[in-house]
């Protein structure tokens, strides 16, 4: 192939296309981000990790018979089912992470302390561009 034959090939990238793959390739990933922010460290507000919202005394006596019964912070996990039902929603210039269960959008979303529950701290967004920059860059020395 020759140079201007490569630099054609170049030209012809749809980056944002691109970055649009990487992003639902690493879906899992990135939700798994989510869910660790919640569960692992409880965080609670992707712009103050730091903060912790904790269970109330009558709540601790109840989330220790539930399966995922951790009660040093709040994680967001019961049963696993809001956890498991987080979803990766990809937009033009953004993506966002919501959540299908009817528990978030009727309860959980509407309360000040848990709506900046669902994004990825600052920590978890340099992690996500190291992985997208690498992508990004193998999937372009492919093309050429």
């Amino acid at each position: 192939m020759t140079i201007t034959e490569k630099l054609l090939h170049l030209r012809a990238i749809n980056i944002a296309k691109l970055f649009d793959d990487i992003l639902r390739e690493n879906k899992e990933a990135i939700l798994d981000m989510n869910r660790s922010q919640m569960y692992d460290d409880g965080v609670m507000d992707v712009k103050n990790p730091a903060g912790k919202e904790h269970y109330a005394p009558s709540t601790i006596k109840a989330k220790k018979r539930a399966p995922f019964n951790k009660t040093e912070f709040i994680t967001l996990k019961w049963q696993g089912t809001f956890h498991g039902e987080l979803e990766l929603i990809i937009f033009r210039d953004k993506f966002i992470i919501d959540s299908k269960n009817k528990i978030w959008g009727s309860f959980l979303e509407t309360q000040n302390r848990f709506k900046s529950a669902l994004g990825l701290t600052e920590e978890n967004k340099g992690e996500l561009r190291d992985i997208v920059r690498d992508e990004m860059i193998r999937k372009i020395r492919n093309v050429a």
